[in-house]
């Protein structure tokens, strides 16, 4: 699979920034032998299609029913030469809905955490995860394992029952929205996310929903190097940016 971080950015994005700290809203495209997965449709979608040249999706999942996750998909169904099938839970598409009164391009195909679905040739398995300050029944999140690879990127606590899948992945896509020494209640930050990785014995850890308390990226970056080198964090970690690709293919 080849991957490119369409957005890394909080809900709110950086547009004040220039380079690699410059983000839009955090989603990705998965490209697998010519089929293309859409997760998370940003409010900045119809840009980031734009600037890294993607002309075709196939399929989109939603992490979450908060705007950053699904408020570019009105944007996405006038975009769309075909419909599309869009998985998500049904809580979620209840408040797409709402928003979005005629989405025609778009079909609603319900999933349930922790039951593996396919999509093209790919079997991708909905992971519950805690986010949502204000319901979690009501406002429920999920994390996404395809193949070697999770993609959670609005997280602030993960069950032992969802680590299983974690545990040892060759990559993961994690929320580290705050940095060194701030929280927020509703996200890891940097130390979390890195500790946890560690934990876990994550191979390959990629860094996103990075938010305004972040310095330069290169200041971050360095800093992030130093933090693992103290702590003994044998995990390849790197702060993801827009636009970034990489392969899960080894």
């Amino acid at each position: 699979m080849f991957i490119t971080f369409l957005g890394t950015g909080p809900d709110s994005g950086i547009f004040n920034q220039s380079g690699k700290s410059n983000r839009t809203r955090s989603s990705i495209f998965i490209n697998n032998r010519n089929f293309n997965i859409l997760i998370d449709a940003a409010p900045d979608f119809l840009k980031q299609a734009a600037k890294n040249k993607i002309t075709k999706i196939d399929a989109v999942l939603i992490t979450h029913p908060h705007g950053d996750a699904y408020g570019g998909l009105k944007k996405l169904n006038d975009w769309l030469k075909f419909p599309l099938p869009l998985y998500c839970q049904k809580q979620t598409w209840q408040i797409i809905k709402s928003r979005f009164k005629k989405l025609p391009k778009i079909k609603f195909e319900p999933i349930i955490p922790y039951k593996s679905f396919k999509v093209d040739k790919l079997s991708i398995l909905p992971l519950a995860v805690n986010h949502s300050i204000i319901n979690e029944k009501k406002f429920p999140t999920l994390a996404y394992k395809i193949q070697n690879l999770i993609y959670c990127s609005d997280v602030k606590f993960i069950s032992k029952k969802s680590q299983n899948y974690f545990h040892k992945i060759p990559y993961l896509i994690l929320d580290a929205a705050m940095y060194f020494k701030r929280q927020i209640f509703c996200h890891l930050n940097t130390s979390d996310a890195l500790q946890l990785a560690k934990n876990l014995r994550v191979q390959n850890l990629f860094l996103t929903q990075i938010g305004h308390s972040y310095p330069a990226y290169q200041i971050a970056k360095k800093e992030i190097k130093q933090y693992c080198q103290k702590n003994n964090i044998k995990t390849k970690v790197k702060l993801a940016f827009d636009s970034l690709k990489i392969s899960t293919n080894g």
